[in-house]
């Protein structure tokens, strides 16, 4: 290796855990998760299937500027549009004012006080101090911060979607026949522990209550047991062992410290942002991952997994790798008591229809609570029939 891609290799990895400047466990109580939202939202509103319900609450759209053009775009066409406000619940907008409908979309009037972002402010060349982050392409910057910019930027629209309007992307089953277990402690109300692991994603960064923000939604660990309680009762814990910045590497050398000794029914694993941003191989990732299972079951045979293939990068972020490579990966070590939360298509699709900057708490690698309860329901569908 010449000494130009050492620097180079070096510089990137600075550039990943630069994102968390103190990397802390994310450790949870076993039984408490915040009650701030209550003013705010409807948690069991916020866990509706977004790909089977006809009212979608709260979808975060970020305004652009683009020479003097403001748009948004929405998932789906809107019959209805129910309301438009701010991420933060700042201000709500007005029809006629700040907004219209017209054919499905949602119109930014020019007397409009919707806040938006310019096109030209998202990529730049110029350092910005505190708002930028190493571009992908050489002398460029991206838009980044980790405090509450992008949600007092963003608006939550709730409609009604056209009824011909389909979500055409990944759609999650309920498996209770391949995580037999867990679905069969819920049913019987037996105690059940579930363990969360993986990165700053995981530890629920950039989420409202994260960073101290109304509608303060929590984690999207603690929206699937907020949610399995609802259905299941209360006799389901957790421990939060997530810790930002970490590789799949650190989970298989730490798991035998903070998941085995948890004696977990259900672990949910999700790394794999800063694998594929720092280029770890397909086949180290694999292994990594599967030497976590391995571990586990060793000392505990009846724990099952869900494991996550992650969402993407911003593409415009030196963040942006291999990460949609492993989603293969993981389905090749599924099977009876592991299945796969393919977040991967799930953004993937997303991204078809909506900008980066909609879903985005931090604009290069981290969901917003919209994103975040795409985590959620897609890995409340494994256990929960319908919601």
């Amino acid at each position: 290796m010449t000494v130009h891609l050492i620097v180079k290799r070096i510089t990137f990895c600075a550039l990943v855990f630069s994102l968390c400047s103190h990397l802390v466990s994310a450790q949870q109580p076993d039984t408490a998760i915040g009650d701030r939202w209550q003013k705010y939202i409807d948690l069991k509103r916020y866990s509706k299937f977004f790909w089977k319900t006809d009212t979608i609450f709260d979808e975060t759209a970020q305004a652009v500027n683009d020479n003097g053009a403001v748009s948004v775009k929405l998932l789906f066409k809107a019959r209805e549009i129910l309301s438009v406000k701010t991420a933060n619940y700042g201000k709500e907008f007005l029809r006629g004012k700040d907004w219209d409908l017209k054919d499905g979309r949602l119109i930014i009037l020019p007397s409009s006080s919707i806040p938006f972002i310019r096109k030209e402010d998202l990529v730049f060349k110029t350092y910005k101090p505190g708002l930028s982050m190493t571009g992908k392409t050489e002398g460029t910057f991206v838009l980044f911060t980790e405090k509450p910019y992008f949600s007092a930027l963003q608006i939550a629209v709730t409609y009604v979607k056209e009824k011909s309007e389909k979500w055409k992307g990944y759609k999650p089953g309920f498996s209770g026949s391949g995580l037999v277990g867990t679905y069969g402690r819920l049913k019987s109300k037996l105690p059940l522990k579930i363990v969360f692991y993986g990165n700053s994603i995981e530890a629920g960064y950039n989420t409202s209550d994260h960073m101290g923000t109304a509608p303060y939604m929590p984690s999207w660990p603690e929206l699937i047991v907020y949610n399995l309680r609802q259905y299941y009762g209360n006799n389901i814990t957790y421990s939060n062992q997530a810790v930002a910045g970490k590789l799949a590497s650190w989970g298989l050398e730490e798991v035998s410290a903070k998941v085995i000794p948890e004696k977990p029914d259900l672990v949910i694993i999700g790394f794999g942002m800063n694998d594929g941003a720092a280029n770890v191989t397909r086949d180290k990732y694999r292994q990594d991952i599967e030497g976590i299972v391995k571990k586990v079951t060793k000392e505990n045979p009846a724990t099952e997994f869900v494991l996550i293939a992650p969402m993407l990068p911003n593409p415009d972020a030196v963040q942006n790798g291999i990460q949609a490579s492993y989603r293969d990966e993981l389905y090749k070590l599924a099977g009876r008591g592991i299945v796969v939360a393919d977040m991967t298509s799930v953004h993937s699709e997303l991204l078809k229809h909506k900008l980066y900057q909609d879903m985005t708490g931090n604009n290069v690698n981290h969901p917003n609570d919209y994103l975040a309860r795409w985590y959620a329901q897609v890995i409340l569908r494994f256990l929960v029939k319908k919601i």
